[in-house]
């Protein structure tokens, strides 16, 4: 093994140990179509097969007929590629290993235990027959793009979650996909022949959020609906509700949750009636709540009740693996919805996203990628095609001459506040309600600002 291989070896070695807890099989290669490593069930098992005698030779063959001189070239994964070995069908997942950014060589997991479709036919031993028929969640487990150790982690974690009933808590930085893993636990609970509800804490103005919640009978307020209106644990009843951003939650309304939270009843704003709701609560947020508790603009008893199950989902700077199989999934994507037709990465452009540190995580990198298969129209997307917003904001000052065409004031108006909230949010970290205090704005105002912007 050449110098440069042990390193890399090496370096995947905790990985690989890793994957043999629930990959029965896993083969290291490097770009030299030079196989490294060969786990040692597997090696016992392709021995019973061919015979005591297996040619080095005749494993290298079989490996590079399966599929894999294409994650060798392009640095793309391949999913759940089947094996045939001595009449057993084998799930295999073909994934590139990278070195210093760069493609260094690959692994391929042999799913001897096929972790994944043994979890499948559990779920669906256990769950109703009637279960996927809901149309209320948008997503599934399979839906969450990557097979790095952090996601996969983090999946596992959310996976356990969804077999429970408690409050659960997702934790991720803005763009990670907490929405996601929340309807994914959804569609994995006992739950998901009901319906999903998701509210976002943030987008709604203070003296509105408890009526969204708990609804509103007729004349409670200045505006109200003749027949009053259910909230948002009304419609949820028998299913999930999502609270998106549940930091923003103003203290009386925090009050009522917590109240929920213990005996399960609710009472509509201006009503006197109470209803008991059966409901799971899923909540999440991008900042660390014990920082909130600390300052008093958060309880720590509905800390508690609401954090009874957590998972935390990583940001891309520690799953960088997965931006090959992002990117293709954004590509494909986008060109069922444009008229585009963008086949790849250049390995150019793959090595420019893996050295970006991605503060607006997956949803950023969908972004790019979208605006770089609209640049390249056809074929292979190229470095040239590549921007990112982050790294190329205009200064404050900005001087209007700079503009290719002269726009009209509106248009001025409108890019001087989109650079002056990205800038915010920059600086911020993602932080909307920091963001707000920053520009001396409201809730409502911010929000409105971001959809007319583009940047919700």
């Amino acid at each position: 093994m050449e110098s440069e291989d042990r390193v890399m070896f090496s370096e995947v070695y905790e990985w690989i140990e890793n994957a043999l807890n629930d990959y029965g099989g896993v083969i290291v290669i490097n770009t030299k179509n030079q196989i490294l490593f060969v786990s040692p069930h597997l090696q016992t098992y392709l021995t019973k097969t061919w015979g005591n005698n297996l040619p080095h030779s005749t494993l290298e063959e079989f490996v590079l007929s399966s599929g894999i001189r294409q994650v060798l070239e392009t640095g793309m994964p391949q999913m759940g590629t089947p094996w045939n070995i001595g009449g057993h069908e084998l799930v295999t997942f073909q994934l590139p290993v990278f070195r210093d950014k760069l493609l260094a060589g690959a692994l391929i997991l042999v799913a001897f235990k096929q972790f994944e479709a043994l979890l499948h036919h559990k779920r669906e031993l256990s769950l109703p027959q009637e279960a996927g028929n809901n149309s209320s969640h948008k997503y599934s487990f399979d839906s969450i793009i990557g097979n790095s150790l952090a996601i996969v982690k983090a999946k596992r974690v959310a996976w356990d979650i969804a077999t429970t009933n408690s409050p659960a808590f997702i934790f991720g930085e803005t763009g990670t996909g907490k929405e996601l893993f929340a309807h994914a636990i959804h569609h994995d609970s006992f739950r998901n022949n009901g319906p999903f509800v998701t509210i976002n804490c943030a987008g709604i103005p203070d003296t509105l959020i408890e009526s969204e919640l708990f609804g509103y009978e007729a004349g409670a307020f200045t505006g109200a609906r003749a027949n009053g209106k259910p909230g948002k644990f009304e419609v949820a009843d028998g299913g999930t509700l999502f609270l998106d951003e549940v930091s923003e939650l103003t203290s009386n309304s925090q009050a009522k949750l917590l109240r929920f939270l213990e005996d399960r009843e609710i009472e509509r704003v201006g009503g006197t009636t109470v209803k008991t709701i059966n409901v799971r609560i899923i909540s999440a947020c991008n900042i660390d709540l014990r920082t909130s508790i600390k300052q008093g603009s958060f309880r720590e008893d509905l800390y508690y009740r609401l954090n009874v199950f957590s998972v935390r989902v990583p940001p891309l700077r520690e799953r960088l693996e997965d931006i090959p199989s992002l990117s293709f999934h954004f590509m494909t994507q986008f060109n069922q919805e444009s008229d585009t037709n963008v086949t790849a990465l250049s390995k150019e452009a793959l090595a420019k996203l893996m050295k970006y540190d991605w503060p607006g995580n997956v949803r950023e990198l969908k972004n790019t990628v979208q605006r770089a298969c609209l640049h390249a129209k056809v074929g292979l997307i190229r470095p040239e095609d590549i921007h990112f917003i982050n790294s190329e904001l205009p200064p404050y000052n900005v001087d209007i001459n700079d503009f290719k065409e002269h726009p009209s004031i509106k248009e001025a108006r409108l890019e001087a506040e989109r650079i002056v909230i990205l800038e915010a949010l920059e600086k911020t970290g993602g932080n909307k309600t920091k963001a707000c205090q920053m520009l001396n704005i409201s809730r409502t105002t911010f929000y409105k600002k971001l959809k007319e912007l583009g940047l919700s």
